[in-house]
């Protein structure tokens, strides 16, 4: 089953780490790791990391069809 979690996303064009964990209950560390795998891109402003909604979907999409 395939779903696409924009519903949550609240209007927001991106998120930082630890909202993007909340998010979708998943602990930092791990997304961490998948940014430094290059499964998660990312934007730098400043020294702030954001990801943006739709990369989020992506990714879940994707790891949902690799398992």
């Amino acid at each position: 089953m395939q779903e696409n979690v924009t519903y949550m996303h609240h209007n927001k064009l991106a998120y930082s780490i630890r909202e993007m964990s909340e998010l979708i209950g998943i602990c930092e560390r791990k997304i961490h790791y998948e940014i430094k795998q290059g499964k998660i891109k990312v934007s730098r402003i400043g020294t702030r990391i954001l990801v943006r909604a739709s990369e989020i979907d992506r990714w879940l999409s994707e790891a949902e069809e690799s398992n």
